[in-house]
């Protein structure tokens, strides 16, 4: 997950000051967008101000938040001439809550929006004036969300807040319903606030995970101290009565098996696409959007063509979420992952899936080619990679020396994507197709997919 770009995010060299009382508020119309979703207006005086709340052609009314001798940080006070596409959000925390910034901006334009963002970003880094869009994968546009973390903060031994971060604030916004979340957990939030109000040692309670996967609905609670027993059987009948897994997370690695639904054992999660069921523990990383990630699966497998004839390399490959399709296809897939207990996820989801054309290893992937070549990495066909928020520069510097003929890089943050994407035009690879995932409706949050070819 990744806002398209944010540069400079450490500040260095922009130093702003507060205007309250320096810079009045101004009226002007919006131009365009910054990658982030802020409206961006050119002012009389020669600054350009980036403006949360503001849409494309509308004229708005700006308080200045921060500046420099270059630039304003503005909010949008009132809307003079509102857009076509601006639309009421569906959210009643919407305005304080951080955790969406774009439900006042229909769907379809947000899409667009970021499309737009993305393309500016690729044009001016990678000097393409062509750029092969495909088809953009989108979901729903609400209920999307399977998975989400809750903090908790009590006010009092008797009045606390479930919810999320407030806008720019580490305070908790106390959150009744969820729009954003899939109905199961939404729905679920009233009477949860009121099972942890039952509980006695409640306050030893610091977030809650909830999930919503094809083997029930699970909620985790994060504690900091142990549950009594008395407690501990209002879980499980909570659990019973609302039809959901129910743990208790003692520390990082530590899971406890309060009530669970017919079928299920253990702290076992489950989900399944591409006729693969896919374990996972509640420390591992999954993607929150089940829509958008099945059909992200099935367009990496279309754009790369594995055959019989293939050998894959999968890069930061968790716990097999391309792996296993990709085995399916292929002759043979290497699976390399940074974090040792999701390889051995992966080996035992391959086991599941009676997969055996699956060979997982855990390896630092900065080093993986830079430095020493495995021997257990026989020459390959085709590449695909999903790094994390860093990209992965140190390892796209040496994929040439592989030569696989197609390279599928899949991004949850644009801005190291295009510098990446840049280092493998410098050896000869070319964008052939490049496609946005809208992974995160109503935020400005993006990921996108690339194909390379030779």
């Amino acid at each position: 997950m990744a806002q398209i770009f944010n540069p400079n995010k450490s500040g260095k060299n922009r130093k702003h000051k507060s205007l309250a009382k320096q810079l009045p508020d101004f009226v002007a119309k919006v131009e365009s967008y910054d990658p982030e979703g802020k409206g961006i207006i050119r002012t009389e005086s020669g600054r350009i101000a980036f403006v949360t709340g503001a849409l494309v052609g509308e004229v708005v009314k700006v308080r200045p938040i921060t500046y420099n001798e270059k630039i304003i940080k503005g909010e949008t006070l009132k809307v003079i001439e509102p857009s076509p596409k601006r639309v009421t959000p569906q959210c009643a925390h919407f305005d304080v809550c951080g955790g969406c910034q774009l439900q006042y901006m229909q769907p379809e334009h947000q899409t667009e929006a970021k499309q737009l963002a993305l393309n500016t970003l690729f044009q001016k880094q990678l000097g393409l004036t062509d750029i092969p869009w495909q088809q953009p994968i989108v979901g729903s546009d609400w209920h999307y969300r399977r998975t989400a973390r809750l903090s908790i903060w009590f006010d009092s031994d008797t009045s606390f807040r479930l919810g999320f971060k407030q806008k720019k604030s580490k305070q908790i916004v106390d959150v009744a319903q969820c729009p954003i979340l899939v109905q199961s957990l939404t729905d679920l939030l009233p009477s949860l606030k009121e099972l942890i109000q039952s509980l006695d040692n409640r306050r030893a309670i610091t977030h809650v995970q909830m999930y919503a996967l094809d083997n029930g609905d699970t909620v985790i609670f994060r504690v900091i101290e142990s549950i009594k027993n008395e407690d501990k059987e209002r879980l499980s009948q909570f659990a019973k009565q609302s039809n959901i897994n129910i743990m208790l997370q003692h520390n990082e690695h530590e899971f406890e098996q309060i009530s669970a639904l017919n079928g299920t054992s253990g702290t076992e999660l489950e989900y399944q696409m591409q006729n693969c069921r896919f374990q996972f523990s509640p420390e591992d990383f999954i993607q929150v959007n089940s829509q958008v990630n099945q059909q992200m699966v099935a367009q990496a497998l279309q754009w790369l063509e594995p055959n019989k004839d293939d050998i894959v390399l999968d890069l930061f490959s968790g716990v097999g979420n391309f792996t296993l399709p990709l085995a399916l296809k292929a002759k043979q897939v290497f699976a390399v992952e940074g974090v040792n207990n999701m390889v051995l996820r992966l080996q035992k989801n391959a086991e599941l899936n009676q997969i055996d054309n699956i060979s997982a290893h855990q390896a630092d992937l900065s080093k993986l080619v830079l430095k020493y070549k495995p021997k257990w990495l026989k020459p390959i066909d085709k590449l695909l990679l999903d790094p994390a928020r860093d990209g992965a520069f140190d390892v796209v510097q040496k994929i040439p020396l592989l030569a696989p003929k197609k390279i599928l890089y899949v991004s949850c943050n644009p801005s190291t994507m295009v510098r990446d994407i840049k280092e493998l035009q410098q050896s000869g690879y070319k964008l052939s197709k490049l496609g946005l995932l809208n992974m995160f409706p109503h935020t400005a949050h993006i990921e996108a997919m690339a194909l390379l070819e030779t």
